[in-house]
């Protein structure tokens, strides 16, 4: 089975064919969520990337399109370096099935990535590739999700670790008190644009970016998983210290989620990885891919396998 391309708006990326995975959910047997898969553009590397999004995105955060002739494609840049990617709409967004959102459990949704990230290692997958190093990379919630999975059944070769953190001695979030309990009333919940606001760094980013975002990529999330991911944090059972592969950590400077100076503090949090890399990335808010100075944390990503 091949990736197609489906009709394309030209105000959006265009948006492969999903390939759907399972995924266990409580009285819903056939619950699947969906990956797009970008082979690599020149002389493959052998490494696969699984990208996971975080709480109000889809798989377009890490392919976000072209906004002033400036291209915010994370997607883009690592096809062209050799790179093979399989971006996933996490259970209950985008292409995946949406039953209640409130079936979804991080339990569930950890085993079914780390299942699917041992899947592809088969000859006989459905990517129909033989990949030499498989490296799970997350966003915020998919960050959480992806240490969360590591930690308890792991599958990856190595772990990226973006605008998120464990440290106990953080600021407190951004969150107003009580928003975040009051957009979970409802099975799904839709971040609002102005509160959004917040995941940027303002003066690295493009005001327009931050409208397109708003329009076009904000999404509405299982409000069973994102519940799940708000406890993990402070949990000693969120799966951090028990990674024992590679992981690399960047961390934004005024990202109000896990700034930027705990990133020392923060190394302790994976006291069994094999090796812990951290990286600060100055100027940088909440929503890296969607920056001014976006390409530090790609750059940095695609320095790590050197």
């Amino acid at each position: 089975m091949n990736a197609e391309w489906t009709s394309m708006n030209p105000t959006q990326p265009p948006v492969r064919r999903p390939y759907q995975f399972p995924v266990e959910l409580k009285g819903e047997p056939s619950a699947t969520f969906a990956g797009f898969y970008y082979p690599a553009e020149v002389k493959r590397r052998g490494i696969l990337q699984v990208l996971v999004h975080g709480n109000s995105y889809d798989h377009r955060y890490w392919d976000a399109g072209t906004v002033n002739g400036t291209s915010y494609s994370y997607i883009d840049y690592m096809t062209i370096r050799g790179f093979d990617i399989l971006a996933i709409d996490l259970p209950g967004v985008g292409a995946s099935s949406k039953p209640n959102g409130y079936a979804f459990s991080l339990e569930g949704v950890g085993r079914a990535l780390s299942a699917l990230i041992q899947s592809l290692r088969r000859t006989d997958s459905v990517l129909q590739q033989k990949f030499d190093h498989i490296t799970s990379i997350g966003h915020s919630m998919g960050s959480s999700i992806g240490v969360f999975a590591e930690g308890n059944w792991p599958a990856a070769d190595s772990l990226v670790v973006t605008a998120t953190g464990y440290y106990r001695g953080r600021t407190a979030s951004g969150w107003p008190p009580g928003t975040r309990e009051k957009l979970l009333e409802t099975d799904y919940a839709l971040v609002p644009p102005e509160l959004r606001l917040g995941f940027y760094h303002q003066p690295s980013a493009d005001p327009e970016v931050i409208a397109y975002d708003n329009a076009v990529l904000r999404t509405p999330a299982p409000s069973g998983l994102w519940s799940d991911c708000i406890t993990l944090r402070d949990d000693p059972r969120n799966g951090a210290a028990d990674v024992t592969c590679p992981v690399y950590v960047q961390l934004g400077q005024y990202d109000p989620i896990m700034l930027g100076e705990y990133a020392e503090q923060e190394r302790n949090s994976y006291s069994s990885a094999s090796k812990v890399f951290i990286d600060t990335l100055p100027e940088m808010g909440h929503s890296f891919n969607l920056h001014l100075n976006r390409e530090l944390s790609w750059e940095g990503i695609c320095g790590y396998y050197d």
